[in-house]
């Protein structure tokens, strides 16, 4: 009961911190690769830092599981372009909703890991987290704009990768540690994505440009995701995807705050039903 009361705290604060990629999807001036080959970069040095400031170990005990957490990595990886691009491609509010069919995809995808029955009310609240992403991206989709439909597309193939990253890292390495985890697999990134970069782009980038990239690296990448698979080794995925669905509210209010990006009627709505959801799994949680 502690340890799920401090790892609802820290799931949270993590949520909080990924609500900010929106914005530095907007503010930093590269592509969706570029961005996540250098954020990574930046990560896995800060975390470096962190594990060699606190004395903490960040070797892998085996061959095979280094291979797997890289695999890991990799999907990890797939998922931050493609959930770049899709904000890129249209706006913050169609790219974080749209990565929010996550929820239902892991609700299904769970029991393959434990073997055990999608339970009825999983289901159910899946099913409201999607009816209120649909309503909150619905004024986008009725026009069908081509850069709205490709948000929407590579938002949910973000989502799909999200959820498998989440479901292999707590069934398969519970008992790493969730900071060497995301060093690793920041590490994994970084390689993946080397040749990929737009050099020309990064060279010419200006010193608010690179504030903007050591935030994302280290505060809603190294930080955010830390928490985040320390919240994973605490709490059902199940949970934290639901949870987790507050996320494109904080980032709606960012958007709004600061890229003047107003949000509609349908992102009300939907954002009530979303809050419903993540406030029943908390209390769920709270209760078990």
């Amino acid at each position: 009961m502690p340890h799920s009361k401090q790892g609802l705290s820290v799931l949270y604060i993590a949520v909080i911190l990924l609500s900010l990629n929106g914005l530095f999807s907007k503010l930093i001036p590269l592509d969706a690769v570029s961005v996540t080959q250098l954020r990574s970069v930046i990560a896995a040095f800060s975390l470096l830092l962190f594990l060699l400031f606190r004395k903490r170990a960040y070797r892998i005990k085996s061959l095979r599981e280094y291979i797997a957490l890289y695999f890991i990595g990799v999907i990890l990886g797939l998922h931050w372009v493609s959930f770049f691009h899709s904000m890129q491609v249209s706006t913050v509010a169609i790219g974080m909703l749209s990565l929010f069919t996550y929820p239902v995809i892991t609700v299904l995808l769970e029991p393959l890991f434990t073997k055990q029955r999608i339970k009825t009310a999983d289901i159910f609240a899946g099913i409201f987290v999607l009816l209120a992403v649909l309503i909150m991206v619905e004024d986008d989709l009725n026009r069908f704009d081509s850069n709205a439909m490709h948000g929407v597309f590579w938002g949910v193939v973000s989502a799909f990768l999200f959820s498998v990253r989440n479901l292999l890292q707590k069934h398969n390495h519970s008992s790493v540690p969730s900071d060497a985890l995301i060093f690793h697999q920041t590490i994994a990134i970084a390689i993946m994505l080397l040749v990929f970069i737009d050099t020309s782009a990064v060279a010419s980038l200006a010193i608010n440009d690179w504030v903007l990239l050591v935030l994302l690296g280290a505060i809603s990448t190294a930080t955010a995701h830390s928490l985040l698979s320390y919240a994973l080794k605490h709490l059902p995925a199940r949970s934290i995807a639901m949870i987790s669905c507050l996320q494109p509210l904080f980032a709606a209010g960012f958007a709004w705050m600061l890229l003047d990006e107003v949000p509609t009627a349908g992102i009300v709505i939907g954002g009530l039903i979303i809050i419903s959801v993540a406030f029943y799994e908390s209390i769920k949680k709270l209760r078990a």
